[in-house]
């Protein structure tokens, strides 16, 4: 059975002083009829044999990770991940990471650290023989996602695993075999010892996961509704375990468009402390990141409370392009009334930031050293609010008489 590979692997695969293998998703992919995916290879080879080996027959090498015996190897445009056969030994808890890696030269060993069946078929590129050890190929020709020996093992201590498998599973759209399936419902739980970065990494590739193979009928709504069977959300810290998909399958940016579900759901009594708390702790946001993703999600909602259009433009004006499109999935009526304003302030080129005021903060602090810097923003949007209006002239001269007017 001949897995197509290019001729730099055919020639990579030369300078190997053992067999060399491609493992899992390109190999799966290629049984599936699927083009692409990424090319992750193995070999009985420490990477301390091979690293000068490469460099001299031209290969750019990078270690990825030491512990693992992990290497990057790249050549032109083609980059490749190289691993060691090993086992792995995890600690009792899901965060994925394992405690202690033992090289071993047996690749069944390497085959049953690996998750699901799908993902532990081997091309042996020397031989040109595919190897596998755990009815995989059966299992991607029925479309089955199986776990590798016993789901216990697989699932126990590996919380990303479930995430991955429900991720696959929107991918390909495969079947779960029923004690993968069960033992998943069971070890849920794992979810919440991932780090934050990870979970979030993990949740963008399922939202996104019809977009990554073009020859196969993918479908991320059924990875979500995968994620309420299993309950997870509860283990992304909040108060329930299923969410109401709605804006998340009409909207283009659906991380946006879930995270309104979880809102919708949760009605939380306070919008932005309940965002940075989910965003920061949860998903591992930094603080740019979460202003960012609270001014889209406020600026939605405040357009749906029929905020007032002078004060929705002076805080959302550079940021309808991502909060109109949003809006308009909810309510096309109250898009198109905040689109009629928008037009109307671009129309007549009226001033809408503060920016555009011929004065700023370093103007009041050597102009009225005893104001307080506190009072800097709340002066500056009085006098934005009075030019807008046509109160006054945007005019330094003008705008620095009114600050005095006030007696400070």
């Amino acid at each position: 059975m001949f897995i197509p590979v290019s001729a730099n692997l055919i020639k990579l695969s030369k300078i190997f002083p053992k067999d060399l293998y491609v493992v899992g998703g390109y190999v799966r992919n290629c049984l599936m009829g699927i083009k692409g995916g990424d090319v992750d290879l193995a070999s009985d080879v420490d990477i301390d044999e091979i690293i000068d080996i490469l460099k001299q027959n031209g290969y750019k090498v990078k270690i990825k990770n030491s512990m693992y015996n992990s290497i990057s190897i790249s050549k032109g445009s083609e980059n490749y991940e190289f691993t060691s056969f090993r086992k792995d030994f995890y600690p009792e808890n899901g965060k994925h990471c394992p405690v202690k890696v033992e090289r071993t030269s047996d690749i069944r060993e390497d085959a049953k650290r690996r998750d699901f069946t799908i993902n532990a078929i081997y091309y042996n590129i020397n031989r040109d023989e595919i190897v596998d050890y755990y009815q995989g190929v059966v299992d991607a020709k029925q479309r089955i996602l199986r776990c590798i020996g016993s789901p216990e093992e697989v699932l126990n201590y590996d919380g990303e695993r479930i995430l991955r498998m429900v991720r696959i599973v929107g991918e390909l759209n495969l079947k779960i075999e029923k004690k993968t399936l069960k033992q998943a419902f069971l070890m849920a739980k794992n979810i919440g010892d991932l780090s934050a970065s990870r979970k979030f990494a993990e949740l963008e590739k399922i939202v996104y996961c019809d977009k990554r193979y073009k020859e196969i009928k993918s479908d991320y709504m059924k990875a979500l509704m995968l994620l309420n069977r299993l309950g997870v959300w509860q283990y992304f810290g909040l108060p329930f375990k299923k969410v109401k998909y709605k804006m998340v399958k009409k909207v283009d940016d659906r991380i946006l468009g879930l995270f309104i579900d979880i809102i919708d759901t949760a009605k939380p009594e306070c919008l932005e402390t309940f965002l940075e708390v989910f965003l920061k702790k949860q998903l591992g946001f930094n603080t740019k990141q979460f202003q960012k993703v609270f001014i889209y999600i406020s600026g939605y909602y405040n357009a749906l409370r029929k905020m007032k259009n002078k004060e929705y433009f002076f805080k959302y004006f550079d940021d309808v392009g991502v909060i109109f499109p949003l809006l308009a999935k909810k309510s096309k009526h109250t898009m198109n009334k905040y689109m009629f304003f928008y037009k109307y302030i671009i129309r007549y080129g009226l001033n809408i930031r503060v920016n555009d005021l011929k004065i700023n903060k370093d103007d009041i602090k050597t102009n009225f050293p005893k104001i307080d810097n506190r009072s800097y923003n709340r002066i500056l949007y009085h006098l934005l609010s009075l030019v807008f209006d046509g109160k006054l002239p945007n005019e330094r001269e003008a705008l620095l008489q009114e600050v005095e007017k006030w007696n400070f």
